[in-house]
């Protein structure tokens, strides 16, 4: 009779067990270990803090020659896998705060309260019994085939508080996203609107910076205070208002993409001292000029500044070098065509 039971075993039990040869972390169904060191070395910090990890289902039998227990690890083997190679030394915790006691250590380095820690801490585990091999195989499938990593955004507001993050989070929530339809409904679910948010927060402050290693700084740096706030939101409302009467169909231009909105936005800010000269920008000759560049950089023998701009729209879009090289184009367009 098929049958799942809740269970709970420490990293001490399940060691002792793999060491004994009761538990076999890989059937022949599931991938190889492919978690890098940083991955392995940030379960381990999660365990030393005490946080949880996901539930693992274990396949249960008995011996026949022994009576004892042995277990087949459905899902979870990278998981234990990773536990295992640190108790055995295999690497170091690279990924923990510099400022905590067990940074970039071995095991065998901690403290005896630590690896009495690590040694301790529960697992969850779901053991299966009495299943087929194909039902097996079956629930393998269907706990891994829809998983999705989270993306940076995602993990950003799995984070949680911070005046910066609420007030991303709040410009992520516009109408603009879909009305100009900037983001897909499913991108706007994964909050790239948010991410997006932030990025042209961090534009209109600083100017344009490298994404990789800009937006999680920010985070950081105005946790407790975002006095720029309302100055910033003020700003991008009226680049946005400027656009919409510039360029009346939106969606229907380049400039609906995030990569090419920032460059635009960009250009705005610096050809207007950051809005304080924006009325003096012409909507009703910048507009035309905008849309003929649209226009030019789709052309089969697009040339010169287009060329440039495409070039920098299509690779590493993100990168410091290209959002400038593209904000310098646009801002070109909007003063002299």
């Amino acid at each position: 009779m098929a049958k799942r039971t809740p269970t709970t075993k420490d990293v001490a039990l399940l060691h002792q067990l793999f060491s004994d040869g009761q538990l076999k972390l890989a059937s022949e169904f599931q991938r190889n270990a492919v978690w890098p060191r940083p991955a392995k070395a940030y379960l381990i910090d999660t365990i030393l803090n005490d946080r949880p990890i996901p539930l693992l289902f274990f396949q249960r039998t008995g011996s026949a020659q022994t009576g004892r227990p042995s277990y087949a690890v459905i899902d979870g083997q990278q998981r234990l896998r990773a536990i295992f190679d640190f108790l055995d030394n295999r690497f170091r915790l690279t990924q923990s705060s510099k400022d905590s006691s067990y940074f970039n250590k071995r095991f065998s380095d901690l403290t005896s309260d630590l690896q009495e820690r690590i040694r301790n801490y529960d697992l969850v585990v779901q053991e299966l019994s009495g299943y087929s091999d194909d039902d097996i195989r079956d629930m393998f499938v269907r706990m891994n085939k829809y998983v999705v990593q989270l993306s940076p955004q995602e993990m950003r507001h799995a984070r949680g508080e911070g005046k910066f993050h609420d007030f991303v989070e709040r410009l992520g929530k516009w109408d603009y996203w879909k009305s100009n339809r900037i983001f897909s409904p499913k991108q706007r679910e994964r909050m790239r609107s948010v991410e997006f948010s932030a990025e042209l927060a961090i534009l209109l402050i600083e100017g344009p910076q490298d994404k990789k290693s800009s937006v999680d700084l920010y985070y950081r740096q105005y946790k407790d205070k975002f006095p720029e706030a309302s100055h910033i939101e003020g700003r991008l409302k009226s680049y946005f208002e400027w656009i919409g009467k510039a360029v009346t169909d939106l969606s229907s231009t380049r400039y609906r993409k995030p990569v090419d909105l920032y460059s635009l936005v960009g250009a705005l800010d610096r050809a207007s001292d950051q809005a304080s000269r924006l009325t003096r920008i012409n909507g009703a000759t910048a507009g035309p000029r905008l849309l003929q560049f649209d226009k030019l950089t789709k052309s089969k023998s697009v040339s010169g500044d287009a060329a440039r701009y495409v070039a920098a729209a299509s690779r590493q879009t993100d990168n410091l070098t290209p959002r400038s090289t593209r904000i310098d184009i646009l801002e070109g367009v909007l003063r002299h065509g």
